[in-house]
């Protein structure tokens, strides 16, 4: 049984992307991350660190965030491939580059 969920690796990785694509503000944090990597590896990594700091800025700002909370929060970032994430953000930013080289296709 797979667990994909809408062409992505799960739900958690659909997710992450969704709201990271979604809102404005994180978009364009997303894509400043990627044009500041040197490829899709090191955004990878650094989408896995925002993650972890946008994670720990609810639990410490959640009175009741220990035990089961903070484990099912830390376990849903830990289920997400920002990998697959990355490289569909390492796209639009080559995709970018292209058009502002007149090189549409």
């Amino acid at each position: 049984m797979s667990n994909k969920y809408n062409g992505w690796t799960n739900y958690e990785t659909w997710n992450f992307n969704l709201w990271i694509t979604n809102e404005e503000e994180d978009y364009s944090h997303a894509l400043e991350m990627a044009f500041d990597s040197e490829n899709e590896y090191e955004l990878s990594k650094r989408l896995e660190s925002w993650a972890e700091d946008m994670a720990d800025d609810v639990l410490r700002s959640y009175e009741y965030a220990h035990g089961f909370i903070k484990d099912m929060v830390n376990s849903s970032v830990k289920e997400v491939n920002f990998y697959e994430v990355a490289t569909h953000l390492w796209e639009e930013r080559q995709e970018a580059i292209r058009e502002h080289d007149g090189e549409e296709e």
